[in-house]
């Protein structure tokens, strides 16, 4: 187990400003909007990339999709004696 020592003036002087802080932020008359949003803006170049790495993610995978097709079927066609579904 281990045990971290810090003098007691350094915690009390944390602890006083933080303290501190908790109080200004009290008696501040800054306005806080409940539910407000950030809004964020994406540059077209940005979106031809997200448009080709979909484009490219789905290509990818209907290429892998038809391999294994293709693999099923010329294992199941260089058996003569094997039917499927028995």
């Amino acid at each position: 187990m281990d045990f971290s020592i810090v003098p007691v003036n350094k915690v009390f002087k944390t602890y006083q400003g933080q303290a501190r802080i908790a109080d200004l932020n009290n008696k501040s008359s800054v306005k806080r909007m409940q539910g407000q949003q950030d809004q964020v803006t994406i540059s077209s170049a940005a979106h031809q990339a997200f448009k080709k790495k979909i484009i490219g993610d789905a290509l990818q995978a209907v290429g892998k999709e038809e391999a294994h097709q293709n693999t099923n079927k010329t294992l199941a066609e260089s058996s003569g004696d094997f039917i499927p579904g028995i």
